[in-house]
């Protein structure tokens, strides 16, 4: 019998895939834009991306402790189409661009302290087929690592900020305005910059089978993961502002080293360096582990081919789990990630994540008019305000995914492509090998039937399959 997961595993596990080393471009490229007031931007988006987890937290009350849970709460409120669709590029694609971002930044930290003699795709592929391994041995190593890592860097994190906010560091203070602008028409798009320190919170979700006390802790895990990755990322502003210029902050690979060693010189580039491979490590097997398990789910209720169900003898989705692992491998040896190329996967990434809560918003808003007599553990307050909110700020934020017209042309070019392909393979898988309606959706009752491996021998029996 599998040990259950902790409220602070859940929170581990949150903060684990929030807290990404390539957090750390896009923190410093907001507060070179603006300064200071960018931490308006970082609240406004904390608080949008908890009116998503609210949203989630109400699908999953309704359908607890499905396997992957985010694509049957969709197929039960809006169909199997729209259901491919969002999940395959809302966590496939999207982590596919993810994941190696990640492995890049991890590299060019490893590069920096082995003073660039190793090149950096074999230490982010070495990172990656570690992490493949370890994700093998099933979810509750996979945890395990999440909680000694995400308490090593929440006290780190807190620390560097803390010292550089109190201008308590060895290093020289600059002299600088905090301020860069106050014109709220150039703070509020940056929004979409600092979507990216608050991604996903609801991977917590397809845990909840194996959580305690799921009921309460699935929504409280993912509150509290953003609310603490808030406070987090405030203080490291304010620190960037008495130790980095913040010209200089944006024209930099590395702006978290840079900072660490203008405030407290080589000892602070060791604390960041480990502090960055450790969110590197745990980025990335958040991604692996947790997108397997909503692979897993989204082939259990027929959306995905039943390959994707194949576990292991320690319970892990291994097919999954090795998939992620060899497109990751494969950018990350090819450059692909590399350069200037990490801040074009990072906002593509952060463009399909975004269309993702703007569906489970939609989700919500449908279910609660058809479903209205079902019983839920949570429920989102002050409805439909959350999700309407949530939706105009989201799709803002997805206008204004890049300050720069050229990278946002082509990243809407990008979208267009793979939401278009993903369409196709819908329409394909839908109508000829589940032959069934487009649009309709699934009821929850047989959704939750999907569960139970008695379901599909049934219909093989009766030839429904």
């Amino acid at each position: 019998m599998q040990k259950k997961i902790s409220l602070f595993g859940g929170v581990s596990t949150g903060i684990g895939m929030i807290i990404a080393t390539s957090c750390f471009i896009s923190l410093a490229s907001g507060a070179s834009a603006v300064g200071t007031p960018f931490i308006a931007a970082i609240v406004i988006v904390c608080l949008l991306n908890m009116m998503a987890a609210a949203s989630v937290a109400e699908l999953n009350a309704i359908m607890p402790n499905l396997t992957g849970g985010l694509a049957q709460y969709l197929l039960a409120g809006l169909g199997p189409t729209v259901t491919i669709v969002t999940m395959a590029g809302g966590y496939i694609i999207s982590n596919i661009f993810a994941a190696p971002a990640e492995g890049a930044m991890f590299a060019n930290v490893m590069c920096d302290a082995t003073n660039h003699q190793i090149p950096p795709a074999v230490f982010s592929v070495a990172l990656t087929i570690v992490l493949v391994m370890i994700n093998l041995k099933g979810v509750n190593m996979s945890t395990a690592l999440q909680t000694v890592i995400a308490a090593v860097m929440i006290v780190s994190l807190i620390a560097l900020g803390v010292i550089g906010a109190v201008g308590a560091g060895s290093g020289q203070e600059v002299s600088q305005v905090s301020a860069v602008t106050t014109d709220w028409s150039e703070v509020l798009p940056l929004t979409a910059t600092a979507f990216w320190l608050f991604i996903g919170s609801e991977f917590i979700v397809p845990l909840g089978k194996d959580m305690k006390h799921p009921k309460r802790n699935v929504p409280l895990s993912m509150f509290l993961s953003l609310g603490i990755m808030c406070v987090i990322q405030v203080i490291m502003v304010l620190g960037f502002h008495h130790y980095t210029e913040w010209a200089e902050l944006g024209n930099v690979n590395s702006p978290h080293l840079l900072y660490a060693v203008n405030m407290l010189g080589e000892f602070g580039r060791v604390w960041m360096i480990i502090v960055a491979i450790l969110a590197a490590v745990s980025t990335q097997n958040s991604i692996i582990g947790c997108v397997s398990e909503i692979c897993c789910g989204m082939a259990k209720i027929e959306l995905l081919p039943a390959v994707f169900q194949k576990k292991n003898r320690y319970g892990a989705p291994y097919v999954v789990i090795l998939m992620m692992g060899a497109f990751t491998i494969i950018i990350e040896a090819a450059g692909l990630s590399e350069g200037s190329a990490v801040q074009f996967l990072i906002l593509a990434s952060s463009f399909f994540w975004m269309l993702t809560y703007v569906v489970y918003h939609i989700d919500v808003m449908k279910l609660r008019k058809t479903m209205k007599k079902v019983p839920r553990s949570f429920k989102t307050p002050f409805f439909p305000g959350f999700q309407l909110v949530g939706i105009v700020g989201t799709v803002y934020m997805m206008y204004h995914i890049s300050e720069n017209p050229f990278q946002r042309i082509r990243i809407f070019l990008l979208a267009l492509a793979i939401l278009a392909g993903l369409l196709g393979y819908a329409l394909f898988w839908v109508k000829f090998k589940l032959k069934k309606p487009l649009m309709k959706h699934t009821g929850v009752h047989q959704v939750m039937a999907m569960e139970n491996p008695l379901y599909y021998a049934v219909r093989h029996r009766k030839g429904m399959e």
